[in-house]
């Protein structure tokens, strides 16, 4: 069985056996949903993976005491929380949410670009507006593609929380886009 196709548990294991290739697998299977999850607490992309180099050095220092028969992941994204908490509590709040510019080889006509820049205008002010909760909720499921139960596990909530959290973040958006299809057409 290669490194990629092992089961969290049995990376765990070889990783407490010495074996740095196996924490490294764990890192990339977890990466990316770790990533978001820090970007809902870091001003910017440099800052989260700031923390989530963190939570997993942390993680890797803590591995002799966690408890193998139990899941990995929710135990990775609890420390991982914590790191960002304390972050947040060392610092002054973080609001800003960064979304990428669009890049393509052809440059769309002027009012399809500023369409554009209208539209990433209003999500990024919209997401502003949200409750922290809201917005991981948001960006876990509807930019990420994160199940509900998975992002259940990485905040620590229950489902129905972000079900509820999501369906507000919807609708806050649906709010701050209104009127932009209709400026589009005239």
């Amino acid at each position: 069985m290669s490194s990629n196709d092992a089961s969290d548990r049995e990376l765990v294991r070889r990783t407490r056996e010495g074996d740095r290739e196996a924490f490294g697998v764990l890192v990339t299977r977890y990466l990316r949903p770790a990533l978001a999850l820090a970007w809902e607490y870091a001003p910017s992309l440099d800052d989260a993976e700031d923390l989530v180099q963190e939570g997993f050095h942390r993680a890797l220092r803590g591995l002799d005491g966690f408890d193998a028969s139990r899941p990995f992941r929710p135990w990775l994204f609890t420390i991982l929380r914590n790191v960002a908490r304390n972050a947040v509590a060392r610092h002054a709040r973080w609001n800003a949410v960064a979304i990428p510019d669009e890049h393509s080889s052809e440059e769309p006509d002027p009012l399809e670009a500023t369409y554009r820049l209208e539209l990433r205008d209003r999500i990024e002010a919209g997401l502003d507006l949200l409750p922290p909760m809201q917005r991981a909720c948001f960006r876990l499921c509807d930019i990420e593609g994160f199940e509900g139960p998975e992002v259940a596990t990485m905040l620590g909530v229950d489902p129905a929380t972000v079900r509820t959290h999501r369906h507000r973040a919807r609708a806050a958006l649906r709010k701050a886009l209104q009127g932009l299809n209709g400026e589009r057409k005239a």
